[in-house]
């Protein structure tokens, strides 16, 4: 008697540059995130998986600095894009005057907001 299960099929390959791609992290996406972003997020960043993710940040073993925020972890960006030897942003100082760093928000990082239109993995 043949069993009720069925095999999977494989999922088809993702074709570069099609709808179904997935994220590619730049520079200017990674900093779109804010000053910190969550550990799913940065995971998804750094190539690790959600759940080896949670169990090195428990061990303090996860590869950049991160901190708690009550039942949160949180990932500073800046960490993230050193760790990737990518350029930091420039850091303006009080002199500065002029509002070209400011974004529409009044100069609110909008850190919870991902405005990338890439979310991370379940």
């Amino acid at each position: 008697m043949r069993s009720a299960r069925r095999a999977r099929n494989p999922a088809p390959a993702d074709i570069p540059g099609g709808d179904d791609a997935p994220c590619s992290w730049t520079t200017e996406r990674i900093l779109a995130l804010g000053p910190t972003t969550d550990l799913a997020t940065a995971a998804a960043i750094l190539g690790i998986s959600r759940s080896a993710a949670y169990k090195l940040a428990a061990r303090d073993a996860f590869p950049v600095p991160l901190f708690r925020a009550g039942a949160y972890y949180r990932v500073p960006t800046a960490p993230i894009l050193r760790k990737l030897h990518l350029e930091p942003p420039p850091v303006s100082t009080a002199d500065d005057t002029d509002t070209a760093g400011a974004d529409e928000d009044g100069g609110h990082s909008g850190a919870d907001r991902d405005t990338t239109g890439c979310s991370p993995p379940p």
